[in-house]
């Protein structure tokens, strides 16, 4: 049955990327954006909030440029443990630690003529961020335990949900490796501020879904449904967007998804409104020797700066929402930032 106040039906999706869309103004300057840049070959910065699509960017940039025809290797720093962070980036000798019986090749070889990519390069320590610049500027690595060095031709592009100007600030981020990563920096902004796209975004995905839930026919989505996804401040980006179109694909039955399918979903977020704000993953990681008061710290100031963030970087914006006096935050803000400048001075290499 076909209902009058029905949108288009959804068609299949020819692109092979269903989450880039550039259908408002500021997408479509970042799109051209992104054409430019890629005719270069210097390392791209990519900064947002999670779930914007920052990888997506990355691959656009390796298919636009010279070295589509290489290989695009990705590595999401956050998601690996710190002492196996170097032996992906560059490699390792037989004999290089315990359980080393054989060589193994480095992402950095991995993507040889092709691209690499850094997600949540901000994740690093700083250490191996002394290593990572070595790498990017001059060319050539070093696997661990071995003697001689690497020539390699690999274009790095680095992303990060952390504002790494404020990272380099306190001294946890170091500042030639961010001027050297963000020869361009690409900021792609949270999809509540790119309303216009949500609609493309919703007919691109669940025509995605069409195939995967075994659908003969297209997908129908009532007007209503369709403003009601779109007046959703989605606080996780375009992942919470894939999130709740998977589900409406499965759970519909075929029927076409009406408003009140839509609000029943978006029900299972309901601590998760516009005031929401989401913090680093890295703050639900207890890092390799760190005490309960560090890892406290280091909590708060993430917290504290992804407020400030959401409220265009005002400090009294940040105490009201955080619930505190101004002249109490800006104290606890100048001791979490004394102590990690003392803590990044004893790690400084």
């Amino acid at each position: 049955m076909r209902l009058s106040n029905l949108e288009h039906e959804v068609q299949p999706n020819r692109q092979s990327d269903a989450t880039w869309c550039a259908s408002s103004p500021t997408m479509r300057r970042l799109d051209e954006e992104i054409t430019r840049v890629a005719q270069a070959d210097h390392p791209v910065l990519i900064t947002g909030e999670t779930g914007t699509g920052k990888t997506t960017i990355a691959h656009l940039i390796h298919d636009r440029s010279k070295r589509t025809g290489g290989v695009f290797v990705d590595l999401n720093c956050a998601a690996i443990p710190d002492g196996l962070v170097e032996s992906e980036l560059f490699g390792f000798e037989r004999g290089a630690f315990t359980g080393a019986t054989g060589y193994k090749r480095g992402l950095f070889q991995v993507a040889e003529k092709g691209t690499l990519f850094l997600d949540e390069v901000g994740e690093l320590k700083l250490a191996l961020q002394a290593k990572l610049l070595k790498a990017i500027e001059q060319q050539r690595i070093r696997r661990l335990g071995g003697i001689k060095d690497i020539q390699c031709n690999v274009r790095v592009l680095a992303a990060s949900s952390r504002n790494l100007q404020r990272m380099v600030k306190q001294r946890t981020f170091r500042d030639d490796l961010y001027y050297r990563l963000a020869v361009f920096e690409l900021d792609l902004p949270p999809l509540r501020e790119r309303r216009e796209d949500i609609r493309d975004l919703v007919y691109r995905q669940l025509a995605d879904e069409q195939p995967k839930v075994g659908r003969a026919e297209p997908f129908e989505l009532e007007k209503q449904a369709l403003r009601e996804l779109c007046s959703y401040s989605w606080p996780g980006n375009i992942r919470q967007l894939h999130n709740v179109l998977a589900r409406l694909a499965c759970c519909t039955d075929g029927q076409p998804i009406e408003a009140a399918h839509v609000r029943a979903e978006l029900s299972r977020f309901k601590n998760l409104d516009a005031d929401t704000i989401i913090l680093p993953d890295s703050c639900s990681t207890l890092l390799p020797g760190e005490g309960l008061e560090d890892f406290s710290y280091r909590v708060r100031g993430s917290a504290i700066e992804a407020v400030k963030n959401r409220m265009g970087g005002s400090t009294s914006q940040a105490a009201r929402r955080l619930r505190v006096d101004r002249s109490a935050l800006h104290r606890t803000i100048q001791r979490i930032s004394t102590r990690m400048e003392a803590k990044a001075t004893l790690e400084m290499p």
